[in-house]
């Protein structure tokens, strides 16, 4: 049987009733005894390494999350990682870009509803976890509710659905369906991860912001970033991603920030299709500018790819 560490990080999943609401407080040995169909799958051993509501995730826990995995990648075939559903993108995209040449799987889980909780879809989504971690999959990817997402392009639409994460320009890597995982064809070939010796790349400039434009959004909202040391901006712009250029002209704004030496990242509020800056003249203008287009990235996998750059 493959050996699989449980790394939990706390989360709806874990969480039990107080006084002040639901808090994250069960381990992975208390969880665990709650899947006891898991004894037929693989041998399983934990670690708590957070215990945390993920809303107060940020990059320095990415960072710890991709550290335990490198410190124990020799010793396990595989990880699995529950997490709370708010930022479980944000980490799944970071575990993407951080683990180099992953030739394992690591799966992330979580659950709209506690674990201890009459009807909760924890113990079903943990169990699809060790599935997948036991299968033969590469990388980083997130598992939840009938879908296996490729860690770079989850995104999560529901607040409550026990599907509430999409895999976005791309096809799920597999779908669940009575307990079996049915595979994209080419979902087990690689992932996209190289074949190169393992290692990680943890350094983020956490310096960076996302602007999203509204009508009527003045440009002037970036001198607030420049005067703060913004590093790097994320210019969440309409449809194929452009910035205004009419009434409402982002352009000298946009170049005045970066001759300044901010990178600039145009992305859309639109889940699907991508970025096309080289579609409308809002978006070859900015690009002429120097402005960088996120084209098929989530915003999630923008943020960390734009804190990775900007660190090295």
């Amino acid at each position: 049987m493959k050996k699989i560490l449980m790394l939990g990080t706390g989360g709806t999943i874990a969480c039990v009733p107080s006084a002040d609401g639901l808090v994250p407080a069960l381990d992975g040995p208390a969880m665990i005894k709650l899947v006891p169909e898991l004894e037929d799958v693989c041998i399983i051993e934990t670690k708590q390494i957070l215990t945390l509501d993920s809303s107060n995730l940020s990059p320095k826990h990415w960072q710890i999350i991709a550290e335990a995995i490198a410190a124990h990648y020799e010793q396990y075939d595989g990880f699995v990682i529950t997490h709370g559903t708010d930022t479980m993108a944000y980490t799944a995209a970071a575990l993407s870009q951080m683990l180099r040449n992953c030739q394992k799987p690591v799966v992330l889980t979580g659950a709209q509803l506690p674990i201890q909780a009459e009807g909760s879809d924890a113990p079903e989504n943990i169990y699809h976890s060790f599935l997948a971690a036991t299968s033969p999959l590469k990388g980083v990817a997130l598992v939840f509710g009938d879908q296996v997402i490729h860690g770079a392009h989850a995104k999560k639409l529901y607040t409550e659905n026990f599907n509430g994460f999409a895999s976005i320009n791309r096809s799920p890597m597999a779908t669940i369906r009575h307990n079996h995982l049915f595979w994209e064809k080419s979902a087990l070939q690689g992932g996209g991860y190289g074949e190169g010796e393992f290692a990680i790349n943890t350094k983020l400039e956490t310096r960076i912001a996302v602007v999203k434009i509204i009508p009527g959004t003045a440009p002037d909202i970036l001198d607030y970033y420049v005067a703060k040391g913004y590093k790097g901006l994320i210019i969440e712009g309409f449809g194929a991603g452009g910035v205004p250029n009419g009434d409402n002209n982002w352009l000298p704004k946009l170049e005045e920030v970066l001759k300044q030496g901010i990178k600039v990242v145009c992305t859309t509020q639109c889940l699907y299709d991508g970025v096309h800056l080289d579609t409308y003249p809002m978006g070859i203008l900015a690009e002429r500018l120097g402005a960088k287009s996120a084209e098929l990235d989530t915003l999630e996998t923008a943020v960390v790819k734009l804190m990775q750059e900007l660190a090295q």
